[in-house]
């Protein structure tokens, strides 16, 4: 089967680097440490995280202290299914959804906003196709989607009393080769990337469809609009004008302005020119991307380079900014609420970088004590949630 680690194996073999392909604006100092500890930065929780552990099948609950630390919630790690990677929140962070790409299901676990604790709901974990990846909840909470690698997007409809599934009429519904999936800001429309690696397989590509807002079911819209080689991550910029997405053998960061109305993408700027040769170490590869609260700093983690790189996007266009130092194949990525801190599932170190983020420029800093151990292995997703 495929995974994120496969596609990175491949990309050490093309050459080039993000910054010939984009022009320099931030400037982001310092670099992280590669030892875990497991102690708590001073502090009264702020905040909770969970870290989808793709190598031991779990989830972690951490709690972030004010001053960015982390430490392990009674009862963390909570069970999930063999290779879970991808994490999603519904809008008031009362269910968590886990893809579990080995299982061929989704987990699902309703949240303690004061405790941290998961608890599954009745009936999870809830088969979908084979291979899913990204998970996308709709703003109203009433519709999950999941990119099934394999050929289609599972679609369910989400019990508001106690987070049980039911899959949407039609669904599982035919796609290319989803990996990442992101939904409008409207609720209207749902984008699929699709990785297409296979001999003799179309371009790489993003997919739309339409969500039907009563059911849940998709409709494909437009023409899937072609993107660099193997888009991984994927996401909706808040204000509902953007999506970005990490173009993962290519070496560049995709922007696409979306049509609010009919859901079309236009790629803003010119398409990602083909990789010229250079050695291993100008790779940065990159996979997820995060969108800062206040809509001006993107981060991209760049799992050929064990960093993280930091865009000043402007609700716009990415330029391209030096990079942050992480552990070893940095995978996803969450900021809390406020934007304050960002933290770093490394997915060979089996640990979490966390960084402070300086809201004005997005410049980052590692919080005393990181990186942080993740309480499982190979962690390769990450959602925070704030507690209550």
């Amino acid at each position: 089967m495929k995974s994120e680690t496969r596609h990175f194996n491949k990309a050490l073999l093309l050459s080039s680097s993000l910054a010939t392909v984009l022009a320099l604006l931030v400037i982001v100092n310092g670099c992280g440490g590669n030892m875990s500890n497991p102690m708590m930065a001073a502090g009264p929780t702020a905040s909770f995280a969970f870290v989808a552990n793709s190598g031991s099948g779990n989830v972690s609950a951490l709690a972030i202290s004010s001053s960015g630390g982390l430490s392990a919630v009674a009862g963390s790690p909570f069970a999930a299914g063999a290779g879970a990677e991808f994490l999603a929140l519904d809008s008031v962070h009362k269910f968590l959804f886990v893809s579990n790409q080995n299982a061929g299901s989704l987990s699902v676990f309703s949240i303690n906003t004061s405790t941290g604790v998961l608890t599954p709901v009745p009936g999870s974990p809830f088969p979908t196709a084979s291979t899913p990846h990204g998970v996308a909840v709709d703003p109203a909470g009433k519709f999950v989607f999941v990119g099934n690698e394999s050929g289609s997007v599972s679609a369910f409809s989400i019990s508001s009393t106690n987070g049980a599934l039911t899959p949407v009429p039609g669904s599982p519904f035919p796609a290319t080769s989803p990996f990442g999936v992101a939904i409008s800001t409207s609720g209207k429309f749902l984008y699929v990337t699709n990785t297409n690696t296979g001999s003799g397989l179309s371009p790489s590509s993003i997919s739309t469809f339409m969500i039907d807002a009563t059911t849940g079911s998709l409709t494909a819209v437009n023409s899937p609009i072609t993107t660099g080689t193997t888009p991984i991550g994927i996401t909706a910029d808040p204000n509902g004008k953007f999506l970005y997405l990490g173009e993962h053998m290519t070496e560049s960061v995709g922007t696409f302005s979306a049509d609010p109305s009919t859901g079309a993408l236009t790629r803003v700027g010119s398409a990602p020119a083909p990789p010229a040769s250079c050695g291993v170490s100008c790779h940065l590869a990159p996979l997820r991307v995060a969108i800062h609260p206040n809509d001006q700093f993107m981060f991209v983690s760049n799992v050929g380079a064990n960093s993280i790189s930091v865009f000043n996007i402007n609700n716009g266009p990415t330029p391209a900014t030096p990079t942050m130092a992480t552990g070893q194949h940095p995978f996803g990525m969450a900021l809390d609420t406020m934007g304050n801190f960002l933290l770093v599932a490394n997915k060979v170190d089996n640990n979490i970088s966390s960084f402070a983020v300086n809201s004005t420029s997005g410049g980052l800093m590692p919080v005393s004590g990181s990186p942080f151990s993740s309480g499982g292995s190979a962690p390769a997703g990450v959602v925070i949630v704030a507690k209550q």
